[in-house]
């Protein structure tokens, strides 16, 4: 897999990247430069697909201006979604990046 990976970038031209973030490896393909920030968001996000601001400061002990700040950039470069319609009024940071379709629930309770 790793040897396809590689074919592909040759492919595809430079400005391509295989991180790694917990237990995921992603590509990166935007210009942004990752910083300890966006990695501990994304990481987060790893476990149900998605972050709100609270759950960062609680789980990383962070001020709501830093995860404000890390989750906005990782919006802008187009890592997350926003998702406002949760009846609990919190804003959820939804990343496609890391989620599985498999291990996300949707429920109406």
């Amino acid at each position: 897999m790793v040897i396809q990976i590689a074919f592909h970038f040759q492919v595809l031209g430079s400005g391509f990247e295989v991180i790694s973030i917990g237990k995921k490896k992603l590509v990166r393909s935007v210009p942004t430069e990752l910083n300890k920030d966006h990695n501990e968001i994304i990481e987060l996000a790893q476990g149900q697909g998605y972050v709100t601001v609270d759950e960062a400061e609680r789980r990383l002990s962070w001020t709501s201006g830093r995860a404000i700040d890390a989750l906005e950039t990782l919006l802008d470069e187009g890592f997350a979604m926003i998702d406002d319609g949760h009846r609990d009024g919190k804003r959820r940071y939804w990343f496609p990046c890391v989620s599985s379709i498999s291990s996300t629930v949707f429920t109406d309770a």
